[in-house]
């Protein structure tokens, strides 16, 4: 009783700036939470402020962001669709083989690989790109979300690029492009009864899809609607090159037996 006692303690009260708060102490970054993906967060955040302090506009520096993070990811994008377009001449091919072994699911299996093999493509190949570039989606939500550098930065009618588009211009623009890039990917179709009509059910799903989407962009931050705005469009013109580059008699070509 009548002791006293001192406890020193650091207190912080401002933006939460990385910068700001590294100067304290490297611990007190993580005061900001970019989650599971934080690595990639800071690494976008760090590319954004390298374009931000070239063209001081927010707007443009995710725009940049976007062609930079296609460039990155343009080889696997390739292979995803070139993987995509022999899979649908292979359709033919692979019916025989179902119907051929129809009683014997461990051979048309085997067939099934070697003929993957034999082509060097996979079911897998189209969607393996996809799932790679979800931790940046996710990265890039984070930073919109809980980087205050990006808080009331405008861009042309948008006045903050953290808030959702107050006239839905850009999560429409989003859907109709979604809408058009799929409809560049036709889905192949098949013989039999039971595949054809998981084609005919996948192809209701790809029709829904654009719409699906559509509505979520409504709730995204609009600098993330941008984002994904200008990197599907930058992916159907990337689909239109390829489409350009590998014809369907050069793809025909390689999947001949």
């Amino acid at each position: 009783a009548g002791d006293t006692r001192s406890i020193e303690m650091k207190a912080y009260i401002g933006p939460k700036r990385l910068e700001n708060l590294e100067l304290l102490s490297e611990n007190w970054t993580y005061a900001i939470d970019y989650g599971i993906f934080g690595f990639f967060s800071r690494v976008l955040l760090f590319l954004l402020k390298i374009f931000y302090h070239g063209f001081n506009n927010w707007g443009l520096a995710i725009l940049l962001l976007t062609f930079t993070i296609k460039l990155i990811f343009y080889p696997l994008t390739q292979k995803a669709f070139v993987s995509g377009r022999k899979m649908q001449l292979l359709q033919p091919q692979l019916s025989e083989i179902k119907e051929k072994y129809k009683d014997n699911s461990t051979l048309q299996a085997q067939e099934t690989m070697k003929l993957f093999q034999k082509h060097g493509t996979t079911p897998l190949g189209g969607c393996l790109p996809t799932m790679i570039q979800i931790p940046v989606w996710f990265a890039l939500y984070n930073v919109m979300l809980y980087s205050v550098e990006l808080y009331d930065s405008s861009f042309l009618y948008l006045k903050d690029l953290t808030s959702v588009d107050p006239y839905g211009f850009l999560p429409i623009l989003y859907t109709l492009l979604m809408v058009f890039q799929m409809r560049m990917t036709p889905m192949s179709s098949s013989a039999g009864g039971a595949d054809n009509e998981m084609q005919q059910q996948m192809k209701q799903m790809m029709k829904i899809m654009p719409f699906l989407f559509g509505i979520f962009m409504f709730t995204f931050p609009s600098g993330l609607v941008l984002y994904f705005s200008l990197n599907i469009f930058l992916t159907a013109v990337q689909q239109w090159i390829i489409r350009v580059q590998f014809s369907e008699i050069e793809l025909a070509k390689s999947t001949a037996e």
